[in-house]
């Protein structure tokens, strides 16, 4: 019986990593993985899907009944054609060109006519024109993506992103592929974490923050949950919490 492997055992360290435990005359002994190991294999005639992730003891394994064993060939640990067919992990892409398919970064790929995010083909996209902007964000000479999503724009000419939950442009704001309606552009400030304002509204991503007031709301740090204040009250997201819901830190922040 032949066995033939067509990847090599991918490990993508999602935080981190190996920590090694190192006893003086011993070997290093292997103390912690955190990641996933993933890989095609050709075997018996058929081939076969591997997916793995010791920390949560859990597998996956799938034969790609459909697969050329023949033709079969890695794009990456996650990634594999045959003549016929593009696969990301055991599910085809439909309407990939195997022959010209090529993986970008920011999960898009694209062959020789159409531009794809994960297995999603962008309608529509001009490939001449395509471009990533990073964050999940890219664009063609007409349009604005938010990874597949294409964005509802108002001006294309301006557009800038600030992170893959929002950006602007000269005459509206988005959250993700939203356009967010209410918003008074005009006087619209970006804030801290994923805060904003106008003159008359708080925002937290595309929620209203109710009770909040413009003019002396602020935020304490860049992060998603950031503690932010106003004259009268302390928020988290877009929610009120009062000083009994805070640590010393908090309290501190918010005037308690």
């Amino acid at each position: 019986m032949t066995h033939r492997k067509v990847a090599v055992m991918a490990l993508t360290f999602l935080s981190v990593g190996v920590a090694l435990l190192l006893s003086p005359g011993c070997t290093s002994t292997l103390k912690a993985v955190t990641g996933t190991y993933s890989y095609y294999e050709v075997f018996g005639g058929k081939v076969t899907y591997f997916r793995w992730n010791p920390m949560a003891m859990r597998y996956h394994t799938r034969v790609l009944e459909d697969a050329d064993p023949d033709t079969f060939e890695t794009i990456d640990s996650e990634h594999g054609k045959d003549t016929t067919t593009v696969y990301e992990w055991d599910i085809p892409i439909l309407h990939a060109d195997p022959a010209t398919y090529e993986r970008l970064s920011n999960g898009y790929s694209k062959d020789a006519t159409q531009v794809f995010y994960g297995r999603t083909r962008l309608e529509g996209a001009d490939l001449a024109t395509f471009e990533r902007l990073g964050d999940g964000w890219s664009r063609d000479v007409d349009d604005v993506y938010s990874g597949n999503r294409r964005l509802d724009i108002c001006d294309i000419d301006t557009f800038e992103y600030f992170s893959m939950w929002r950006a602007v442009d000269s005459k509206c704001y988005y959250i993700q592929a939203e356009r967010l309606t209410e918003v008074d552009r005009a006087s619209l400030e970006i804030l801290w974490g994923v805060y904003a304002k106008d003159r008359s509204r708080v925002y937290w991503l595309d929620h209203i923050v109710d009770g909040a007031s413009p003019e002396t709301f602020e935020v304490k740090d860049d992060r998603m949950q950031s503690l932010a204040r106003d004259a009268n009250q302390c928020f988290i997201g877009p929610d009120a919490v009062t000083c009994d819901e805070l640590n010393p830190e908090g309290q501190e922040y918010c005037r308690c």
